[in-house]
């Protein structure tokens, strides 16, 4: 099966399914992979910041140290989040979209569900950041009066299943 057909038909499936879920849908797979390259990047980005704070603290040497320690538990606790706590994300990420609301579960030790109303959704927009577009997936953003929630990674053509099927149920 060549990629112009598998992604033709990811594409019609998902503009064809807009009933409700019978059960709870994960993330895409890949999220786990960008949840590490987005992890990987911050940790990047906080050893750049300690080593230009240690080349800079001349006037009060006794801080290097410290900023060396902070690095190092900085980088301990990424690599700890990237091995441990993203899969776990992972397993423990869920959503259902019902005829009447779109629900949203999360977390392993402190549960957390939360349901969002389809008559209450103000609007519904798909994003995509620059990592996401790397690894060709989407968030889906919807908003309420009170809150906004993301919901994603998710594949393009379960995207915009998703968004489609907000905008067809909402009243």
């Amino acid at each position: 099966m060549s990629p112009g057909t598998l992604a033709g038909e990811l594409e019609a499936e998902a503009l064809a399914v807009t009933e409700p879920d019978a059960t709870a849908r994960q993330l895409d797979r890949r999220s786990v992979l960008f949840w590490q390259v987005e992890n990987a990047v911050g940790a990047v980005l906080v050893l750049a910041l300690a080593v230009v704070l240690s080349r800079f603290s001349l006037p009060w040497p006794a801080w290097r140290s410290w900023i060396y320690f902070l690095a190092a538990a900085a980088l301990a606790f990424a690599v700890f989040d990237a091995l441990v706590l993203i899969p776990l994300r992972y397993r423990y990420s869920r959503y259902t979209l019902t005829a009447d609301c779109v629900v949203v579960e999360r977390g392993r030790l402190w549960k957390r569900r939360q349901v969002y109303p389809l008559s209450r959704i103000l609007y519904c927009e798909t994003r995509q950041g620059p990592i996401l577009r790397w690894f060709n997936l989407f968030t889906v953003r919807t908003a309420t009066i009170v809150e906004s929630r993301s919901i994603g990674p998710l594949s393009q053509a379960e995207a915009h299943r998703f968004e489609r099927f907000i905008r067809e149920q909402s009243p």
